[in-house]
């Protein structure tokens, strides 16, 4: 599908939640698959891209982290983030995230997320806090819930002020349909473009300008108050 993309050089490309091998709360199953961040690095090396894309991260004492990495045009593991929140059936066996990441990649500072962590705007509120101007989620949202998952990343982009750009996993599974849905909004919650449920591939540009002047002009970010907010540990890379 890259391939056929045909992205031009420094595209920021995201793809869904344990996208290698489709998502999965059994860690078992995981524990086996190996070379993970490997492809991830070959495939943004060959095609000259940003690609943030998620799979089964093999953490500490045996357990499995559901992580997404970012890999640089050159190839190199920029960034790992583990998803903060949880879905209840991975609880059990997978290894919690405990702090976000912000990304500058020259163009803007990227913070990403995972899935279930879509629910929580406290999570999204501290990020953009830490200066996260693009938010890139990688998802496998299911179709039951796919209102929820249009009418949230609406929501989240225009609460912090900033763009929204989310892949989501089409198809079925043995127990889940997807509607896909992967989409690009921007800081005052227009869509620029949104997938259907069949297999495809969708694309935006990111506008500076539209970002610094909306900010600018509507002070909701600056309003916020600082007594109201927690506190997580924001890895900035």
């Amino acid at each position: 599908m890259l391939a056929l993309l045909a992205p031009e050089r420094g595209d920021f490309v995201v793809l869904p939640e344990m996208c290698e091998t489709s998502w999965t709360s059994n860690a078992d199953a995981l524990r086996g698959v190996t070379g993970s961040t490997e492809w991830i690095s070959s495939l943004a090396r060959t095609h000259q891209v940003w690609l943030q894309a998620g799979f089964g991260e093999h953490a500490a004492e045996g357990r499995i982290a559901n992580s997404v990495a970012i890999a640089d045009p050159s190839g190199s593991i920029r960034a790992i983030y583990r998803k903060n929140f949880l879905f209840p059936s991975e609880r059990d066996s997978f290894a919690v995230g405990s702090d976000l990441v912000v990304l500058d990649i020259g163009a803007a500072k990227v913070c990403p997320l995972i899935c279930y962590d879509l629910r929580f705007p406290e999570l999204w509120r501290l990020a953009s806090r830490a200066g996260a101007e693009i938010f890139t989620i990688s998802a496998a949202w299911p179709s039951v819930r796919h209102e929820h998952w249009r009418a949230l990343l609406v929501a989240r982009a225009v609460e912090n002020q900033a763009y929204v750009f989310a892949s989501n996993r089409c198809g079925a599974d043995p127990s889940l349909v997807y509607d896909g849905g992967s989409t690009a909004i921007t800081p005052l919650g227009v869509r620029l473009v949104e997938a259907n449920a069949d297999e495809c591939s969708v694309s935006a540009n990111f506008d500076r300008a539209l970002l610094d002047d909306w900010r600018s002009k509507f002070g909701a970010l600056r309003d916020r108050r600082e007594s109201l907010l927690g506190a997580i540990e924001v890895r900035s890379v």
